[in-house]
């Protein structure tokens, strides 16, 4: 009997109160934005969720994409969540995708869910005690493999991909650089980074699907003596055509799925054959429960997982914490094949550096899990302040 009453009173602790949203981000200087083969960007946003469970605790979360949009969801969460255990949050969800199911859970509406179960999660994890890793299942360690996502194409002001890869040369065992302007520059920026990086590193490219079948194979093939670890998106998301023409063609290993939400469209992006690493975003793809479906559905096709991260310093320990709880596949060596996590090093990032109360810990590639309980991270307030936006 004095069991149940123990649980009914964590139930009713955790029952969510208030879900607030706050648009953060930070614009680069004139003449000094990078990005893609696809766009230069020259500013950095995302959507922080904030969730009050009756008990005082707060849970939080990022959402991934334009904060204006994000925002628009506010109200249908709350309608759909405040009021309710967040111990029911995956009945929650399905009940209001099937009430929305003309909306659909994709796009912004995805991004909104993400946020705000990955603050489920956060709270969960400080009611109970534990960090979201042991919470989900993963074993005890301190720290997660991750690699320097960087050598971006970038305007006059920004830094060259040289002076890119010289700021952070030796410091990781993995480093991914944007390709996508054709082969000849493929190549050049692929030669650049293995003499600056060396011969013993992982090193990653990423076309940001530019390139249409054809040419992503022709890419390949100039590559391959430079050995990519992997390519990254060589075709459009929605170019499941493409990745299956690359199945029965293509020498090297693909990654993909970066811009895909939820498990249905991983699963259909997986049945190409055209993909051997997915890239869940766990503030775009649907947050954790909606990782692990996709991690299990890689997993039982002979698939690795590398979540992609793009955004502010509690998406970073998000994806460390979802890497974190995933069992070692396909070897019991976790160094045999790393999770590898995407790690941003572009030479300012407020939202990275500038969000936490205490800064995310690198050493000798690898990021430290935090021990204290749900993300295990202090939002600094005043910061927050500093880095809101008005949409």
């Amino acid at each position: 009997m004095n069991h149940l009453k123990n649980t009914r009173s964590v139930a009713q602790d955790a029952v969510i109160e208030a879900i607030d949203m706050v648009p953060i981000g930070s614009y680069l200087p004139a003449d000094g934005g990078y990005g893609s083969a696809r766009e230069i960007g020259h500013a950095r946003m995302a959507t922080l969720v904030f969730v009050r469970f009756s008990s005082g605790i707060m849970g939080i979360g990022e959402c991934y994409g334009p904060p204006k949009t994000t925002l628009a969801y506010l109200d249908i969460l709350r309608e759909a969540y405040v009021g309710e255990s967040a111990f029911d949050h995956r009945v929650i969800w399905r009940r209001m995708s099937n009430v929305l199911y003309h909306v659909r859970a994709q796009s912004q509406l995805a991004a909104a869910v993400s946020g705000l179960d990955i603050a489920l999660h956060d709270g969960l994890g400080k009611l109970l005690g534990l960090p979201i890793y042991r919470l989900l299942g993963g074993e005890e360690q301190a720290s997660v493999q991750v690699y320097a996502s960087g050598g971006y194409f970038h305007e006059p002001a920004a830094l060259p991909l040289e002076a890119q890869l010289e700021r952070v040369a030796g410091q990781f065992d993995g480093y991914k650089i944007k390709i996508g302007h054709g082969i000849k520059s493929d190549f050049e920026r692929m030669q650049c980074a293995r003499r600056i990086l060396g011969d013993d590193v992982a090193i990653m490219v990423d076309i940001n699907g530019a390139y249409t079948a054809d040419l992503a194979l022709e890419s390949i093939a100039a590559l391959a003596p430079l050995r990519p670890y992997w390519i990254e998106e060589p075709v459009a998301p929605e170019d499941l055509p493409g990745f299956r023409r690359l199945a029965s063609r293509r020498e090297g290993r693909i990654a993909a799925g970066e811009a895909s939400v939820n498990a249905v469209e991983f699963r259909e992006l997986a049945a190409t054959g055209g993909v051997d690493v997915l890239m869940p975003d766990l503030n775009l793809c649907g947050g954790y429960v909606e990782a692990l479906r996709i991690a299990d559905m890689a997993h039982l096709n002979g698939l690795r997982i590398s979540p992609h991260v793009w955004g502010s310093a509690v998406g970073i320990v998000a994806a460390a914490h979802f890497a974190a709880a995933l069992p070692p596949h396909p070897h019991p060596d976790r160094a045999h094949t790393p999770t590898w996590v995407e790690f941003d090093v572009s030479a300012s990032n407020p939202l990275r550096e500038a969000l936490l109360t205490e800064p995310l810990k690198l050493s000798q590639g690898r990021l430290a899990l935090p021990t204290r309980p749900g993300l295990g991270i202090d939002i600094d307030e005043e910061r927050l302040k500093a880095l809101k936006i008005d949409c």
